[in-house]
């Protein structure tokens, strides 16, 4: 991995506007709210979503979300690079239909994401279906697959479930996992795929980023090079919500570099000269 030479401004590459179906933020008010705060390199993740019992299922319209990105370019021209990204909620049966989908439509940014497992919604379905370690189980099955699909830029949000989880089932320990995320960190490292830190968990239940500073330091430790940083945010205040914790989590971890997808090519930012 080439190293960047320079210190770089703040990102947030994982957050939703009026163009994904659980948001009604207008893209504008992001970027201007981007500027406030201070970020230079901003990408929205709108949901793509192919399982019909899905809410969003049906609600993207591409051609309108690839207008408002336009449109905001030419409105904050130099003052704040904006990307078009994507979430892909992967499921395999429905691979077919996001490898289609992805050969029609061009994107700066592609991140896959996990919210079922066995066409179970991991926030109800999941939980009621199995006992805690099923459940886990499954659900890291699920995103080992994500990762091994090689789509994705990156994997979002890798151990999600445990914000579900720890309401019903108490704490979220990853070493009781270790080979299930080995397994999801293994197939990344293979396919060339990042990881997201998702700054969105330490206002939920976990108190913490998905994933973990140890799930962080163990993708490293297998040789991971890429990681990516978003908020998660669906509402104007919440964007770019601790996202510099993200960045110390990153330094922790052993990184140097965070990356923005361009065209889906990384380029790296120097986190280790942005201001704590």
């Amino acid at each position: 991995m080439r190293q960047p030479a320079a210190a770089q401004p703040l990102v947030d590459c994982h957050f939703h506007s009026e163009h994904s179906c659980d948001s009604r933020a207008p893209l504008a008010a992001l970027c201007q709210q981007a500027l406030h705060l201070g970020l230079s390199y901003l990408c929205p993740t709108e949901h793509a979503d192919f399982d019909p019992q899905d809410i969003c299922y049906g609600y993207l319209n591409v051609n309108a979300y690839s207008q408002a990105v336009a449109d905001c370019r030419a409105q904050f021209a130099g003052h704040l690079t904006l990307l078009k990204g994507i979430e892909i909620d992967y499921q395999p049966r429905f691979d077919a239909e996001v490898r289609d989908f992805l050969a029609q439509h061009t994107f700066d940014f592609v991140m896959g994401s996990v919210h079922y497992a066995d066409g179970l919604y991991v926030g109800d379905g999941l939980l009621e279906a199995y006992d805690p370690d099923t459940a886990y189980r499954r659900y890291f099955d699920a995103v080992r697959q994500a990762a091994a699909s090689g789509l994705f830029d990156v994997i979002g949000h890798l151990d999600v479930l445990k914000r579900y989880g720890i309401p019903r089932w108490g704490a979220f320990d990853p070493r009781r996992y270790a080979d299930e995320i080995d397994a999801i960190l293994q197939a990344a490292v293979e396919t060339g795929t990042g990881l997201e830190i998702n700054t969105s968990g330490l206002q939920q239940a976990p108190g913490q980023t998905y994933p973990c500073l140890e799930t962080l330091r163990r993708y490293r430790e297998l040789g991971g090079k890429v990681l990516t940083l978003g908020s998660d945010a669906h509402q104007v205040a919440n964007l770019g919500q601790n996202i510099r914790h993200g960045l110390a989590l990153a330094r922790a971890a052993g990184f140097k570099a965070i990356a923005v997808f361009v065209e889906r090519q990384p380029r790296w930012l120097n986190i280790a000269l942005v201001h704590q």
